[in-house]
């Protein structure tokens, strides 16, 4: 941008003007959180009591008695994709009006005021002969103007200008993007740059801290200045050069040749009118309208808000009737168009998830739109119950009538990189493609939503963001609203989110296992990383890390928001008891009186080709979900219990700046098993540990039992394969006396669907072969060593054990039963109850167990064959 502007400003005058800003203004902001009570008010004219700009934020905005109380008459929402429940019903019954314009980042790079037209720019504002390269206004200082001069025309008639109403300009924290808007109109205006920083200085000295925005506002300054040059020859030259800017100011000016036109027209819907606020050529009113416009005021389409998280927040037009499969290629052709095929770095998006919001409800409570976090027919429940929308079946699919009100997150996982095309210029990352575009769709293509997930050449999607001290929402609101952990209830479809901010870390080199430890729980500040063993680990493998996160249940009314959740997070001006006091929750909950607080033990798969192969239906989240579902057939959660799918953000390790997005699979963590493998039980059970020496062949029975009858469930829940190998898959109570299962993906082989009862009715003749239960884990080898270790190991380690048993083997039959017979009574008795007569014929009995176990003899040649013999023959383990 900076050659593009070079001839706006020279270089000494831009350094003093700025130095003079940075001077009165951009100062620290005030700790978090903190009570921003009051904005700040620029009055037009310093001896006026009304006509001016203030300058607030998204709390402000809402507080509808503080705005009445300031003789607001119109507010104008600079940063709607931040801001979810702005009361904008009580706004319009107040009569105050209502407009935004979607500044989509607070960086230092993005172009708030102004940029260089290029080939892909397209504006209704600016005519078509504008040649590429010229400096043009942008479209939100465009409609920020017109707003501002339509209040004064309407407002401040007269010589009476005390009537004049204010308008509050307004973003999530008041810093920056309102401050700049309003200065720049204002500006515009003819009010001294001077005294709007004396204003703001003296009120709100943190704003403008975006040294971008700073930079754009002296070269504002400096084109105005321009424009109102007393010498004719640089005015013209200035007014040919600066065509658009041109344009504002005159119609600033009340010169009629302009004027500010809203897509109406009649059967119109009020909502879709106050999308579109542009001024437009007063001779192109009424013509020239594209398909799309067209299509919106025939009602076939309507024009919604895209969150990309990490990028930012643009409007898109979906059709408004249409199935969800349809919306998510509409919305992902819109990414691809805008924001990531003419990058730098060319991409399409791969794996995405899309989540479903409503304007007035929280950013908390919403709805993942994939059949992998919840079923079809519960997102369709819940999108009526919560959002009023209506859907009906057609051609086996529902289509669901959408409104303007709704908001879609669209969060990419992995793109595949595309072929270098062409480069854009400074700005051109934020140079969107026109909303108006007649571009259609080929929805008979599924390659947008389907087979580009499935590519094997996709790589994860990350993006840059540099947090900054004085910017407390920068990351956190502008383009992602909230570091917090999401999850969904497989079942209910229940919004959970992690009682803290929570980020991970992780590293581009998945053996680096060190790398994924961390964890940072800072909200409106820079990300903070902790040494490794502060993310609350619970376990790692080979594939994934398992963290111990708290989960609450999402409330409507934010009140499963603690003390971690600040006044920017939540965006409203609710006093804590009014959250405290408020019932309002999920009318799909099972408990509607009481707040859900649970903890969880949260998967995150090491690699992006793990996570794509955990989320499969025949792999660990397809399985965790249907044996969610099939919870009866889990009912004493002897297999571990699933809850969800999780979306996180995390960082990396090596560069804090760089983020990307993971899905993990929620399972409940229970603190009587916490982390202790069947693997670590043996080698302490071996060793003799204190809190394991006391263990009878009652426990050992017990303990035996419970992991046979977990294999069990398995097999009634159509699970093909368990991996049993390495017993850290099993997972002991700290009571030694049950088990839980935990990575049922079957060493990667998976697992079938549950059977389906073909109905007898059936047309067909070809004969359906019978469900056989059955479950390949390895009975033959470790089953039988792991009751080897238990009964002969007891404090005596693995090659005892191992010499023991060879001897046994080889001795005589009935000096093999007496052999274990006397390891029994010093594993398990004391010296004096050894020579007990009943603990004699015990031990006897179960010597003789041992040895037909251990040779496989009759009856239990065949035990270890089939889980079912197994549970027999533990089943026959002698106890007194």
């Amino acid at each position: 941008m900076e050659g593009g502007t070079s001839s706006v400003v020279d270089e000494e005058t831009l350094e003093s003007r700025l130095a003079f800003i940075r001077q009165h203004v951009a100062r620290p902001i005030p700790s978090q959180p903190f009570d921003d009570s009051t904005p700040a008010i620029i009055p037009f004219r310093d001896n006026d009591h009304g006509g001016g700009i203030i300058v607030g934020s998204a709390r402000h905005a809402s507080n509808i008695p503080l705005l009445k109380s300031m003789n607001v008459v119109a507010v104008m929402n600079c940063a709607s994709g931040g801001i979810a429940r702005l009361p904008v019903d009580e706004l319009k019954e107040c009569g105050i009006r209502y407009a935004f314009t979607n500044v989509r980042q607070d960086s230092y790079t993005y172009p708030i005021l102004h940029q260089i037209k290029s080939r892909r720019h397209s504006c209704e504002s600016i005519d078509d002969d504008i040649p590429e390269g010229t400096l043009i206004c942008s479209d939100h200082l465009a409609v920020s103007n017109s707003l501002f001069a339509d209040i004064r025309r309407t407002q401040c008639e007269g010589n009476d200008r005390s009537k004049c109403g204010n308008v509050l300009f307004f973003c999530v924290a008041g810093q920056n993007r309102s401050a700049t808007l309003a200065t720049a109109t204002l500006l515009i205006h003819g009010k001294p740059l001077e005294k709007i920083i004396a204003h703001l200085s003296r009120q709100r000295p943190f704003v403008l801290e975006n040294v971008g925005f700073q930079r754009q506002l002296v070269e504002l300054e400096a084109i105005l200045n321009k424009l109102k040059a007393r010498q004719l020859k640089i005015r013209e030259h200035a007014q040919l050069m600066f065509r658009t800017h041109w344009q504002q100011l005159k119609y600033a000016s009340e010169i009629q040749e302009y004027k500010r036109v809203r897509l109406r027209e009649v059967g119109v819907d009020d909502q879709i009118t106050s999308i579109t606020d542009r001024q437009t050529l007063l001779s192109n009113v009424g013509k020239g309208r594209t398909k799309s416009e067209i299509d919106l005021l025939k009602g076939t389409k309507v024009e919604i808000e895209l969150l990309i998280p990490g990028l930012c927040t643009i409007e898109a037009r979906i059709p408004v009737h249409c199935t969800i499969k349809t919306v998510k290629k509409y919305l992902v052709h819109t990414a691809n168009q805008n924001m990531l095929l003419f990058g730098d770095d060319p991409a399409k998006v791969a794996k995405s998830w899309l989540v479903l919001a409503m304007f007035g409800y929280d950013d908390m409570y919403d709805i993942p739109l994939e059949a992998e976090a919840v079923e079809t027919k519960v997102q369709l429940e819940r999108m009526k119950s919560m959002f009023g929308l209506s859907y009906e079946w057609k051609d086996g699919e529902p289509w669901v009538h959408w409104n303007a009100r709704c908001r879609f997150a669209l969060v990419i996982f992995s793109v595949v990189k595309l072929p270098k095309e062409r480069s854009l210029s400074t700005y051109g990352n934020f140079e969107m493609m026109d909303v108006d575009s007649d571009e259609e769709i080929d929805l008979t293509n599924d390659e947008v939503v389907d087979e580009l997930a499935l590519r094997q050449d996709q790589i994860p999607w990350t993006f840059e963001h540099v947090e900054r001290p004085g910017a407390p929402a920068t990351l956190l609101e502008n383009t992602l609203r909230a570091t917090h952990l999401r999850a969904w209830d497989f079942v209910s479809g229940q919004s959970l989110a992690s009682k803290q901010p929570i980020v991970f870390s992780f590293a581009d080199d998945p053996r680096d296992k060190r790398a994924f430890m961390m964890v940072s729980r800072s909200a409106n500040e820079p990300q903070r990383f902790n040494a490794p063993g502060e993310g609350d680990i619970l376990g790692m493998g080979a594939n994934a890390i398992v963290h111990r996160v708290q989960l609450s249940s999402t409330r409507p009314d934010g009140g499963h928001r603690d003390a971690g959740w600040t006044t920017v997070n939540v965006g409203l001006n609710n006093s804590p008891d009014k959250l405290k006091d408020s019932t309002n929750i999920d009318p799909t909950s099972d408990d509607e009186s009481e707040l859900t607080e649970w903890d969880a033990a949260v998967k995150r798969p090491f690699s992006l080709s793990k996570m794509l192969v955990f989320l499969q239906n025949s792999q660990e989240a397809g399985l965790a979900k249907r044996l969610r579902l099939a919870n009866l057939l889990n009912s004493d959660k002897r297999v571990l219990y699933f809850y969800g799918l999780g979306l996180g953000l995390s960082t990396n390790a090596y560069n804090l700046n760089q983020y990307k997005f993971e899905l993990m699979l929620l399972a409940e963590y229970e603190e009587s098993f916490s982390t202790y493998t069947m693997r670590q039980f043996m080698e302490d059970y071996m060793n003799n540990e204190p809190t394991i020496k006391d263990l009878s062949i009652t426990s050992i029975k017990v303990l035996l039992v419970s992991l046979l009858n977990a294999f069990r469930d398995l097999t009634l829940m159509g699970i093909q394969a368990f991996d049993f190998n390495h017993l850290n898959n099993v997972l002991v109570s700290r009571d030694h006396r049950s088990v839980r299962l935990i990575d049922i993906d079957g060493n990667s082989q998976g697992s079938i669907e549950y059977p389906v009862i073909e109905s007898s009715a059936s047309d067909t003749n070809i004969p359906v072969t019978p469900h056989k239960p059955g479950l390949d884990v390895d009975l033959n080898i470790l089953l039988p060593s792991i009751v080897e270790q238990l009964l002969l190991g007891k404090g005596r380690g693995r090659s005892f054990v191992s010499n023991r048993r060879s001897e046994i083997w080889r001795a005589q039959d009935e000096d093999a039963k007496k052999m274990i017979q006397e390891i029994l009574l010093q594993n398990f008795y004391s010296t004096a109850s050894a020579t007990d007569p009943n603990v004699q014929q015990h031990t006897v009995k179960v010597a003789a167990w041992f040895h037909a176990m251990l040779k496989k003899n009759p009856p239990w040649n065949n035990w270890t064959h089939d889980i079912y013999d197994a549970m027999r023959c533990i089943d026959h383990l002698p106890i007194r």
